[in-house]
């Protein structure tokens, strides 16, 4: 694929969990079966991390902030990879790391790798700004 269609892929992601345009389907059709989550594995401890933990995760995450909306900031790729800075934005609504519901609103960045094949994503690398996140919900930092 060439490196434009590799960046559309991450586009459509997005927009397919951006409230307005939320459709979970393509959100799940977004990626390879065998797709990994390394930083999502670290993060909780685990050796590895599948889609199927991923919509665990996802759906934990939009209950939590149900309105966010993903805004793709930068993209970067190069072969079979896309660099992705984003800005999501929500409404704190439900228990987020740990923190209960605030209904304050949250502003923060995620940057994220990602691989693609046959386009999907075949691993998904990110990075969130916890630090941001957890200060504006309240959250220790």
């Amino acid at each position: 694929m060439s490196i434009e269609a590799n960046k559309d892929v991450i586009r459509r992601f997005m927009k397919a969990g951006d409230a307005p345009t939320r459709d979970l389907p393509a959100v799940w059709d977004s990626f390879t079966p065998d797709c990994t989550f390394p930083t999502l594995a670290a993060r909780t401890g685990r050796s590895r991390f599948t889609v199927a933990d991923y919509r665990t995760f996802l759906l934990d995450y939009l209950r939590a902030l149900p309105d966010a909306t993903f805004t793709v900031d930068e993209l970067i790729a190069e072969d079979d990879r896309v660099w992705a800075h984003i800005t999501i934005r929500g409404t704190h609504s439900a228990e987020l790391r740990g923190v209960p519901a605030t209904h304050r609103p949250v502003e923060y960045t995620q940057l994220g790798l990602y691989t693609i094949r046959g386009g999907k994503i075949a691993e998904a690398r990110a990075v969130f700004d916890d630090v941001t996140l957890l200060r504006q919900i309240g959250g220790q930092v």
